[in-house]
């Protein structure tokens, strides 16, 4: 408050005690005079305060504001000043809450929002197809909805940020990708999308490269088998002997392409791999590949060294990373003329990750493949 507040109140007690001098003059009795001017002076601020604290109380309504004076007007004042400036900021804040809304409830894919307890605050309308939460399942626990184990399980793990993938809670038929994202610790996110056509896009496209490299063994067994009597015939004319050696080294290569297109399907299935995991010596994996690779009878002329950590192993597949590692350490000596250098590195970088590197100083591959 400024000094200007009070100048009323000031005159008014000025005035006050005016009276109270010129009464004593007259009566003769000062203390009386000005006990009894002083009486008058607060009951009447005291009338003001009550009508301003009834006021406000009711909730300050701007069609019934008491008339006061001096600070008690100050103070009318400066509520009713808020008072407008809390509409303002409610209308405001009420006009983003619904913008928010109308955004949220037109997006592709479910939102819910869930409070510390995991019970339900607010869904938007994708909600009720993608997880089958409806507006009436409002301060419902979501896993009375969704039942599904392995997502009631997700609801107790303390990560920040988790994901899976389960079938619709009604339609089996449906696969949904889940996302529990803790905001904080009394708000959780819930997100979750449709993802029944990319599996089954996912799943024709592993069941055609399964079936398409079915398809082609069988016929590139046959060249090769033919090839292979042919060239251990001792029978093949020098001009021919160098084109049908070449023919069955790229008949191998195909049948070798045809392999990894099997194992790339196999990996694609999350559950082979999951259902798979072991504990993998890489460091004795890695030496065994290496001198296999090394003592080939394509690689007598390159140049080899290799530095592995002896002491880091990982998880997985044994027999996908075995097929994976070998495939690099073939393509560094298959695609690099004779001379050329190959080297291989296992090891932990700064951010604690498993890294393998097959480096050679060969022609490379463009960037854009």
């Amino acid at each position: 408050m400024s000094n200007n507040d009070w100048r009323e109140d000031k005159i008014a007690g000025l005035i006050f005690l005016l009276l109270a001098v010129v009464t004593g003059w007259v009566s003769q009795n000062w203390l009386a005079s000005f006990f009894l001017w002083a009486m008058v002076f607060f009951i009447w601020k005291y009338l003001e305060l009550r009508r301003f604290y009834i006021w406000y109380k009711k909730g300050a309504p701007i069609n019934d504001v008491p008339i006061n004076n001096g600070i008690f007007e100050s103070l009318t004042t400066l509520v009713l000043h808020n008072q407008k400036q809390v509409t303002k900021a409610h209308k405001r804040n009420q006009f983003l809450i619904e913008q928010f809304n109308t955004t949220a409830q037109a997006l592709p894919f479910a939102t819910v929002l869930l409070n510390d307890r995991f019970e339900i605050q607010w869904s938007n309308h994708s909600a009720i197809t993608i997880l089958n939460i409806r507006p009436n399942d409002l301060k419902q626990p979501v896993a009375n909805i969704i039942r599904d184990p392995a997502f009631v399980a997700l609801l107790g793990v303390d990560d920040k940020d988790q994901t899976l993938k389960m079938n619709h809670p009604v339609d089996p038929d449906k696969k949904i990708k889940i996302r529990l994202i803790h905001l904080n610790r009394y708000r959780n996110l819930l997100v979750a999308s449709d993802i029944s056509a990319q599996e089954a896009l996912q799943k024709s496209r592993r069941a055609f490269v399964a079936n398409a490299s079915h398809e082609l063994r069988t016929p590139l067994t046959v060249v090769s088998g033919y090839l292979e009597m042919i060239q251990s015939s001792g029978q093949v004319p020098e001009d021919w002997a160098v084109a049908i050696e070449q023919a069955l080294y790229q008949s191998n290569r195909m049948e070798q392409i045809i392999a990894d297109m099997l194992k790339l399907a196999t990996i694609e299935h999350d559950r082979h791999i999951e259902s798979s995991s072991q504990l993998i010596n890489m460091p004795l994996l890695l030496n065994k590949l290496f001198n296999d690779v090394k003592n080939s009878s394509h690689a007598t002329k390159h140049q080899f060294t290799a530095q592995i950590d002896s002491s880091m192993q990982i998880e997985g597949n044994e027999s996908e990373i075995t097929s994976v590692c070998l495939n690099l350490l073939r393509n560094a000596v298959i695609h690099t003329p004779p001379g050329s250098s190959v080297h291989l590195r296992w090891f932990r970088d700064d951010e604690l990750r498993a890294n393998l590197w097959i480096v050679d100083d060969g022609e490379g591959i463009d960037s854009k493949h």
